[in-house]
């Protein structure tokens, strides 16, 4: 695995999670409760909660974050430099950077589901009395009850989600540095832009995955309401229709804009600043 990848991708999603998890946890929120629109939602939050409502399972991603996006990045460039090395290190065409996507978001998900179903669990606990006291207790409680199993409540939208998304994510991202004049007559901001616009699209276009894979992951499972995907995805078409498969939108794209911009940006500092490293290194020890 390529020893930059995994270090620029590490940071650079460490500095995008922060970012954005107020936003992450409106729209888990509006996802998996009837509060509402995302207005609603942040509303009833801040009357119940105060300011540490918006920040209610940080922990958990923010230390994970760094590993889930070095082994997507990592496993996303190893990939790619696999695609070019079968056409002679040509530049690597869109169906290439697609399928790499997809392997590093599959790869990621053996670490994504578990931290995302505490996360989850903790963003929907509301004011009161609450029944996981952090993510470790939270983490502790679900083995105990439910073992291994019950740590990847969720993981088939999640794969859904993941797998295909991370595909469209990079696309968008090449794309939109393609359509501002190439990767290298570009600069930060032009990163910066495309990382945003790629998060957007890339969110929206695996929003009802989302849906459902939040809705079973803040289920109770001591008292499930959802079987599997499927029975959850019927249940909420019953609920409220199609409308529901993207409840959270508003608030997704708020949140995914600025937090690719920030892991982008980041990302392809460290990344330049690495490879430079690791050429000078390489011709000095020659």
């Amino acid at each position: 695995m390529s020893s930059c990848d995994f270090i620029a991708g590490c940071i650079g999603g460490s500095a995008g999670i922060i970012v954005g998890h107020p936003l992450d946890t409106l729209k888990v929120r509006q996802q998996s409760t009837g509060y509402g629109n995302l207005w609603q939602t942040a509303v009833k939050t801040a009357r119940c909660e105060g300011v540490n409502g918006f920040f209610k399972g940080l922990l958990y991603p923010a230390l994970s974050s760094g590993v889930l996006n070095s082994i997507f990045f990592g496993f996303y460039g190893v990939s790619l430099n696999q695609f070019q090395s079968w056409n002679g290190n040509s530049s690597p065409s869109y169906t290439a950077i697609f399928v790499s996507g997809c392997v590093g978001g599959f790869a990621q998900l053996a670490v994504a589901c578990p931290v995302e179903l505490v996360k989850t669990k903790l963003q929907t606990q509301m004011a009161g009395p609450a029944k996981f006291r952090g993510p470790w207790h939270c983490t502790i409680h679900t083995l105990k009850n439910q073992g291994i199993r019950g740590l990847f409540r969720g993981a088939v939208p999640h794969a859904w989600r993941d797998g295909p998304g991370y595909g469209a994510y990079m696309v968008s991202y090449e794309l939109g540095l393609d359509l501002m004049g190439g990767r290298e007559n570009t600069g930060k901001w032009e990163q910066f832009i495309s990382g945003g616009v790629a998060g957007v699209v890339c969110w929206l276009s695996v929003l009802p995955f989302d849906v459902v894979k939040s809705r079973l992951q803040a289920d109770d499972l001591d008292k499930p309401k959802y079987r599997n995907m499927v029975d959850c995805a019927r249940q909420t078409y019953a609920e409220g229709g199609i409308k529901l498969f993207t409840r959270g939108w508003f608030a997704m794209s708020l949140r995914a804009f600025p937090v690719n911009a920030v892991t982008f940006l980041v990302y392809e500092m460290l990344l330049d600043h690495c490879n430079r490293f690791d050429k000078y290194t390489f011709n000095y020890s020659s």
